[in-house]
C-alpha cells in the first residue's frame, strides 16, 4: 500500500513531466489500484493524451525504488462563474 505521504511526493517529483503531456491538475487521493485501496496520483486531462501515460509513477525510498499509482481522469478545466 502506498501512503499519502508517498504519493504527495510522487506527485511532486513527476507534476513537470504530466504537466508537459497535458495534465491541467495533479491531485492526491485515495483510489483503487489492482483491486486494494491505496493512495494514488490523479492527473486530469482535458481530452485523452497523445503520449502513453504510465500506470505508476516512480520514487525512491531509501535506496529502493517504490511504484505509486497513477489514474487519468478525462474532464473540463474548472472556471470562475
Amino acid at each position: 500500500m502506498v501512503t499519502f505521504e508517498e504519493a504527495h511526493e510522487a506527485r511532486e517529483k513527476h507534476s513537470d513531466y504530466l504537466q508537459q503531456v497535458g495534465a491541467h491538475a495533479i491531485g492526491v487521493d485515495e483510489i483503487i489500484h489492482e483491486g486494494s485501496q491505496t493512495f494514488g496520483v490523479i492527473a486530469y486531462f482535458e481530452s485523452e493524451p497523445n503520449d502513453a501515460i504510465p500506470d505508476t509513477l516512480e520514487i525512491d525510498q531509501q535506496g529502493t525504488t517504490k511504484r505509486v499509482p497513477l489514474t487519468t481522469v478525462i474532464t473540463s478545466r474548472a472556471s470562475l462563474e
